[in-house]
């Protein structure tokens, strides 16, 4: 033994009895080197002493084959171990026939070993990375929905595109609807929705606390729409007034957002109602993807809806965006602005004034129409009835264009002035006039009984004589009269493209009875719209020419204002003819039954008119269409008229007024009174001419001024034929 190790030779050294222990050589754990074959192994020294051993350090060898050669005996391999500290000692191998133990490592296996691990890493690497790309390839071309359809590879491409691409709406704001000042009836408003993305809410319930006093919604209904974590999208608020909308963003809660949605407001507060319309509420649309339910905003959908935007970005399978994918925005384009012919001084003057007059008739209803003859442009629309519990308030529906009625007396202006313009009759032209005409089987009167008596033209229109009129029908002929009512704009819808109106009834000459030619020509068995009627009129006051009515002076997509194209005017009657007309309508205000309607200061022209009403079945006696079945008549009160040269004109009706059945009673006072707010608010001066056209008409006779004249002019027992 030397005083090195304690051992004089390696023989002795690995003889000693060792126990298993961490650390030990070749790091086997329980097998030592005394389990090892004894192997004879010459002493080698080191270049240099030995470190002391460390009682904890343990001994580490590391094997190599090496090639000896031993005389007499073929070559053999001889292992060689290597110590921690240095020091490298031989073995022998095991003689021949001696059991031998596994070799500390055997390097050819390991190399060999590594080599197969290797090409197996790289086999797994290898085949994982086309399953993912093929998956890839799978999801970019459709996956199992395109292979179901056996698409091409391009058909597939696109249909795995369609799979990955998303898009939001971005909703556009609804142009608004302004007067002809600028002054708004209608606004769309940003208030946008509160929404959720339950897959994205992490605590369902602390989200619902937190925002429940800012929402105003029950907690627990809160937390059931954000625990449906199998839907992307759950509405929890809508439309939000901009103070909770700030609260919501200051909570600063994961998967809550705000979506943009626009509401309809009316800052007018509802003025012109039945005019502008409404929409559906919280974005809706009926079946046609419109949102306008009613009135002009019906009519303009298209112009007023705008084009929606869109956020387009890439979702994964379960509907989630790719993160670090683009998205790309398309801007909403805003609805265009419509500017209207309205004007809302006399829009509100117009409703209160009839509603005022059917509070004080008792009646069921009424209309008025404020209109520029020479534009068509309409300046105040309106129509109020009873609700039947003594409440008086705008209809939804626009009556002066959805709603018909037998105009009576106020249709003669047409039948004489087509007579005047086929040449039949002059202002002056005079006709023995009686008090009743007999007209096939039916009896025709005159409101007051008179003599047969020597009046023009003139006189029968200032005194409203049936019986007259009749007469210079019969002159006209019924495909005379039919023609002229026509041209006049009877018959047909008046082009202002508004939702709901009405062509009006009217009969064929081939459909018409023996009674027609004395009933149509007086406004019986004949219906229009009171902006139908008003259009006839304005084609007086514009010289004889018909413009058709509008309602829409201009719009705007963000330019400036482009004003809407005007109809083509039309030629009804000549001036001449619409100069005597116009004048002979001023003595209907001066000096015959409109004398109710006279303006201070304004040469006011027009008529009055009063027409039963047809009555529904069953009726107290079968033969009269007119009477309801307690045997009662029911009546339409109408003045229509225009103030000469100041291009304005105005209609009142009023249905079944309970004070009066006369329009010269009950609508002329009216037209009075909005035909004074008119001229003030557009500061019209009183015209001069006015006054000489009215001299070329002749004086009412004396006989004619004592008539009162105005009455629906049909006998008991006559149906309008």
């Amino acid at each position: 033994m030397t005083g090195r190790d304690g051992f004089d030779d390696l023989d002795a050294f690995f003889a000693r009895p060792r126990t298993a222990t961490r650390g030990t050589a070749g790091g086997r754990g329980a097998t030592g080197l005394a389990d090892r074959p004894a192997v004879r192994a010459r002493s080698l020294r080191t270049r240099r002493p030995p470190r002391p051993r460390s009682p904890r350090s343990s001994a580490r060898t590391s094997s190599s084959a090496v090639a000896h050669s031993v005389p007499g005996a073929a070559r053999t391999p001889i292992r060689t171990s290597t110590l921690r500290h240095g020091r490298t000692i031989r073995r022998d191998p095991a003689p021949a026939g001696r059991g031998t133990k596994r070799p500390l490592v055997d390097t050819d296996r390991l190399a060999r070993r590594t080599r197969v691990r290797l090409v197996g890493f790289v086999v797994v690497v290898v085949l994982a990375g086309a399953g993912i790309t093929t998956r890839l390839v799978d999801v970019q071309l459709g996956g199992a929905g395109c292979r179901s359809q056996a698409l091409s590879v391009a058909d597939c491409r696109a249909y795995g595109a369609g799979m990955r691409d998303a898009f939001r709406p971005l909703p556009a704001g609804r142009g608004a609807i302004f007067d002809r000042h600028g002054q708004a009836f209608a606004l769309s408003v940003p208030q946008p929705n509160v929404v959720a993305d339950p897959a994205s809410v992490p605590s369902p319930t602390r989200a619902a606390r937190a925002l429940a006093p800012v929402l105003g919604v029950d907690e627990n209904v809160l937390v059931a729409k954000l625990a449906k974590t199998s839907t992307r999208y759950q509405l929890l608020a809508n439309t939000v007034a901009p103070e909770v909308r700030q609260a919501v963003r200051d909570l600063k809660l994961e998967g809550i957002t705000l979506e943009a949605q626009y509401v309809r407001q009316n800052p007018s507060e509802g003025l012109a109602g039945a005019v502008v319309g409404r929409t559906y509420e919280q974005g809706r649309v009926d079946d046609q993807q419109r949102q306008g339910q009613t009135g002009l905003e019906l009519a303009y959908d298209d112009e007023l809806a705008g084009a929606a935007g869109r956020l387009s970005f890439e979702k994964d399978p379960k509907g989630r965006t790719i993160a670090g994918t683009s998205e790309k925005i398309e801007a909403a384009k805003p609805g265009t602005d419509l500017y209207l012919t309205l004007d809302q001084s006399l829009q509100y003057a117009t409703e209160q004034a009839v509603a005022d007059q059917v509070r004080a008739t008792g009646a069921e209803q009424a209309m008025a129409v404020i209109s520029r003859p020479s534009t068509g442009e309409i300046l105040a629309m309106a129509s109020v009835a009873d609700d039947g519990r003594g409440d008086v308030a705008g209809t939804v529906d626009n009556r002066p264009v959805t709603n018909v009625f037998e105009p009576g007396s106020v249709n003669k202006m047409i039948t004489i002035a087509g007579a005047m313009e086929e040449g039949l009759v002059d202002p002056d032209t005079t006709f023995a006039v009686p008090d009743n005409l007999r007209v096939a089987d039916h009896r025709f009167t005159d409101h007051d009984a008179h003599p047969t008596s020597p009046w023009s033209t003139t006189d029968i229109l200032v005194t409203s004589s049936n019986v007259g009129t009749i007469m210079i029908a019969q002159e006209l002929g019924q495909d005379g009269v039919d023609e002229y009512l026509r041209k006049f704009g009877f018959g047909q819808a008046t082009s202002t493209d508004f939702p709901g109106e009405v062509n009006g009834l009217m009969l064929a000459p081939d459909d018409w009875s023996g009674t027609s030619i004395g009933a149509i020509p007086i406004g019986q068995g004949i219906s229009v719209t009171a902006l139908q009627m008003l259009a006839a009129y304005n084609v007086i006051a514009n010289d004889g020419v018909y413009v058709a009515p509008k309602l829409v002076a201009a719009t705007d997509t963000g330019d400036g204002r482009v004003a809407t194209t005007p109809s083509d005017p039309r030629r009804v009657v000549s001036p001449d003819v619409a100069e005597a007309m116009g004048a002979m309508l001023v003595k209907v205000v001066s000096d015959g039954t409109g004398q109710a309607a006279q303006v201070p200061g304004y040469p006011a022209a027009g008529k009055t008119g009063t027409a039963r009403i047809p009555q529904p079945a069953p009726h107290a006696d079968p033969g009269d269409a007119y009477q309801d079945a307690e045997g009662d008549y029911h009546y339409q009160s109408s003045f229509v008229g225009f103030v000469a040269g100041a291009d304005l004109s105005v209609i009142v009706t009023v249905q079944d007024a309970q004070t009066s059945i006369y329009g010269s009673e009950v609508a002329a006072p009216v037209f009075a009174h909005l035909a004074s707010l008119a001229l003030r608010n557009e500061q019209t001066p009183p015209p001069a001419l006015a006054e000489a056209a009215a001299d070329k008409v002749p004086e009412v006779s004396d006989s004619a001024k004592e008539i009162d004249g105005e009455g629906p002019g049909l006998a008991a027992g006559i149906t309008s034929g």
